[in-house]
């Protein structure tokens, strides 16, 4: 009865000779196995980790746990449900703030219905006067687009930065002609994503710094970039 597995045990083990690389990558068919078998069991494949991540086994257990243990209301006001979901909301906040290592003194977590709403908060709040300046990078998302039409509504002066063909990265040298030319006493607002909704590139960090140090204020969209990549704000 045992020969049968002794005899996978050998051929795994001389897979492995084969190809070693295949053992550092065991942990994720783990994952697989455990938090998303019915991407098996349903034979289907998800790769829209750009609009969303994939639910995970554990999360849809825990959440239900979490219902079945508590009830919970609109937090407006000091009753017991209310209460109960006071606290979850700044669990939720704190952790955001502590995944993308935000300092508290500089951030605050804002929870809206999504990238675009967030965005539009940015819009609205902007203080654009005639003279002001918005520069945009040409890939940016169609939120980020959006902008604009409130930037010349104040009379502000709206700038793209192009990409160049064929890696479609934004023209480095014009960028960098457009931060050094702010408007001086007035407000500048530089957008660009962190990566790309279009083409997938992923623009450098620095630019966020190069972009302050000249008076500019930054609306850094993450929307694509941080589904799998790390971003930390304290930097």
């Amino acid at each position: 009865m045992t020969a049968p597995d002794n005899n996978m045990d050998r051929a795994f083990q001389e897979f492995l000779k084969a190809h070693p690389a295949f053992e550092s990558t065991r942990v994720l068919d783990e994952l697989r196995r455990t938090e998303y078998g019915r991407l098996d069991r349903l034979g289907q494949v998800f790769l829209d980790y750009t609009g969303g991540g994939l639910y995970a086994d554990s999360q849809i257990r825990e959440f239900s746990e979490l219902l079945e243990g508590g009830i919970f209301g609109n937090p407006h006001s000091d009753s017991p449900a209310s209460s109960a979901t006071t606290v979850l909301v700044d669990r939720a906040r704190d952790s955001v703030l502590k995944y993308f290592n935000a300092p508290t003194d500089e951030y605050v977590a804002i929870f809206t219905a999504n990238a675009t709403g967030a965005i539009k908060l940015v819009a609205e709040a902007y203080p654009f006067q005639a003279g002001d300046r918005y520069l945009l990078a040409f890939d940016n998302h169609n939120s980020i687009n959006g902008v604009r039409e409130f930037a010349r509504a104040k009379d502000a002066d709206v700038t793209y930065v192009p990409v160049i063909p064929p890696d479609l990265r934004l023209d480095e040298a014009q960028l960098r002609t457009q931060l050094d030319q702010p408007n001086e006493g007035g407000h500048n607002l530089f957008a660009y994503p962190a990566q790309s909704n279009f083409s997938g590139v992923q623009h450098p960090m620095e630019w966020t710094t190069y972009a302050q140090e000249r008076g500019w204020d930054v609306l850094l969209d993450c929307a694509a970039f941080a589904p799998s990549n790390r971003l930390d704000l304290a930097q």
